[in-house]
């Protein structure tokens, strides 16, 4: 390798350390961190190997956390989430996609606002199937599944936010994995470059039980609030 590849992987990997330390900590983040980094350094970075490195961390962090899973919540967070994705597939067949990534990010600046000066959604059945249904929506058609679920949890406490986000996300990124392998765009190529992202996560997924000691429930809340804002900003300055 050249100096330029050295320093290259050197980044990509670092990109990947503070995602993989903030998913395992808060719940959520890695794609919002990594994916914008990763794509300036090399495409072949995004998505299969972020969504792979995703699913292995929210699957590692959930195996953490299983004594905390709720189960019950998360077969009803899966089923919502499979709805949305099927409702998503049926939205790109019959309208133009065009503005829905922007829609969706004015609705997420929305609910964060509203969040943000004290509105609260209590975490019922059917606000589950909504928050979940939305998020597979949203993942399908603007890649970004998270800001609807997280709000729904950001007033509980640190580790049921963990325990309820992590597992999802989880799902989630499979279900993406093997849309990517379904439509060949998650090759051996993709296999080899996610391998050399693994230092990253290790290191990222490790400084993680550091950050779980010492960030608060307020602190988490912000952060849920600051990456679904950023989400949403983003979503609505897209196209």
């Amino acid at each position: 390798m050249d100096v330029y590849a050295i320093t290259a992987l050197f980044l990509a990997n670092l990109a990947i350390a503070g995602g993989a330390a903030a998913q395992a900590s808060i719940g959520l983040g890695l794609n919002l961190f990594a994916v914008p980094i990763l794509a300036l350094i090399d495409p072949v970075y995004v998505p299969g190997p972020v969504l792979l490195h995703s699913f292995l961390v929210a699957s590692a962090a959930s195996f953490r956390s299983r004594a905390d899973i709720d189960l019950g919540e998360l077969g009803i967070s899966a089923a919502g989430l499979l709805a949305g994705t099927a409702i998503a597939a049926l939205l790109l067949m019959q309208l133009d996609p065009t503005h829905l990534p922007r829609a969706f990010g004015v609705l997420v600046v929305a609910a964060v606002a509203l969040t943000a000066a004290g509105y609260r959604v209590a975490i019922t059945r059917p606000n589950l199937v909504a928050a979940s249904s939305a998020a597979g929506i949203m993942g399908t058609i603007a890649g970004v599944h998270g800001p609807p679920i997280a709000l729904l949890y950001q007033h509980e406490s640190p580790q049921r936010i963990r325990s309820a986000l992590l597992p999802f996300f989880a799902i989630a990124n499979l279900i993406s994995l093997l849309a990517l392998g379904a439509i060949g765009m998650l090759g051996w190529r993709h296999i080899e470059a996610s391998a050399l992202l693994l230092p990253g996560l290790a290191v990222g997924f490790l400084s993680a039980s550091w950050l779980v000691r010492v960030m608060s429930a307020r602190t988490i809340r912000a952060c849920i609030l600051a990456i679904s804002g950023v989400s949403g900003l983003a979503l609505s300055l897209s196209g």
